[in-house]
């Protein structure tokens, strides 16, 4: 009976990663296809150029995105973009692009790379913070004054919260050498829950050092 049960422990938890693998695949794959309906040109990029793109999607919403953000970074130039991308039930229909409202300089480049925006990982490296094993409660005996026995037991409570549908944030990471991608869902209902997590600070750094650089735009 031990073996049955251990052995569908094992293959629910093998579905669960390869579905995980899947899903990922899939989403780089949406994505890039949506990029191509934007008609997003492929930058060329020499050593030290990046170009970051930061992919907003709402939970309940028509598309597999909503929103981008294009970042590109090239030794003497540095330029941003934001996208508003439009779809309904029948699919894409189209993006429109706009320009900072305020001056974008390198410093604001610099801020985003001390955030980590080239190098964070995936929100599946924040698992077990985001949702940790519940802890045994210790317990011990004491013998009191009058000679009897009593059990002291100190509870151990692990907060875990669970946030579902809100939206989530992609990021492709673009190099002459090479491409990095990851993703985080709700990081700021995360961030409100969980305060200590770096990666959370550091994803919502990011999104906040962005945003007032479009303030007109929706």
């Amino acid at each position: 009976m031990r073996l049955v049960i251990r052995l569908l422990l094992f293959f629910c938890l093998s579905g669960k990663v390869l579905a995980a693998g899947q899903v990922d695949s899939t989403r780089n794959s949406k994505l890039a296809i949506l990029a191509k309906k934007m008609h997003l040109k492929e930058t060329e990029l020499e050593e030290g150029d990046y170009e970051v793109r930061i992919w907003n999607k709402c939970g309940l919403c028509f598309g597999d995105a909503q929103m981008l953000y294009r970042l590109i970074k090239k030794q003497k130039s540095f330029t941003v973009f934001k996208y508003i991308i439009l779809s309904d039930q029948r699919g894409f229909r189209h993006a429109t692009s706009f320009k900072p409202t305020v001056p974008v300089t390198d410093n604001l480049w610099s801020r985003l790379v001390e955030q980590g925006i080239l190098t964070l990982p995936d929100q599946a490296a924040i698992h077990d913070q985001l949702f940790p094993k519940p802890q045994k409660d210790s317990t011990w005996t004491v013998i009191e004054a009058d000679g009897s026995v009593s059990v002291k037991a100190k509870i151990r409570q692990n907060r875990s919260v669970l946030i579902s549908d809100g939206e989530s944030y992609y990021f492709d990471v673009f190099s002459a050498t090479g491409y990095h991608n990851y993703g985080y869902s709700n990081p700021r209902e995360y961030l409100k829950a969980m305060p200590t997590i770096a990666e959370l600070q550091k994803v919502v750094g990011i999104l906040d050092e962005l945003a007032p650089a479009f303030n007109s735009t929706n």
